[in-house]
């Protein structure tokens, strides 16, 4: 097979992704970047979590989340509070409001996704899981 004929076909899917998850944000919340959704959804599962455990559950750096973190403060949608195991880091909370939009969130990703994977069978969407969580722990060749 065409490695650029795969790449390109992934590129597309990838493109109609991110379009649909942009859809989601902009129903639920036009206010929020999608770093801020997918923060969001994040502490939804990981309440109480600091910042580089928020960072690694998210795959990006600690200092990319700074901004993230902070403007999801000002919009009291989550809150820190000091980790009493060591005072030196904090952890993070979603708010009632960030609970509340987390849930919607939630929501229309299960329903957007729905609709974005219909086309394909249970046993396809089985194999493309397989296959998606393989690249996604295979080395990233930029790194090297």
């Amino acid at each position: 097979m065409e490695e650029q004929a795969l790449f390109d076909a992934f590129q597309q899917a990838h493109r109609q992704m991110r379009r649909s998850l942009a859809q989601i944000n902009g129903t639920v919340s036009q206010e929020l970047a999608p770093s801020q959704a997918r923060l969001l959804r994040v502490l939804g599962h990981h309440g109480g979590s600091s910042q580089k455990e928020l960072a690694a559950f998210m795959r990006i750096r600690p200092a990319s989340l700074s901004e993230v973190l902070t403007k999801l403060e000002q919009k009291a949608l989550i809150k820190k509070e000091q980790d009493p195991a060591d005072r030196r880091r904090n952890r993070y909370f979603l708010t009632d409001s960030g609970e509340t939009l987390s849930e919607k969130l939630q929501e229309e990703r299960r329903n957007q996704g729905g609709a974005f994977f219909s086309s394909l069978s249970g046993t396809e969407q089985e194999q493309l899981l397989a296959l998606l969580t393989k690249l996604g722990k295979s080395d990233d060749p930029t790194q090297n």
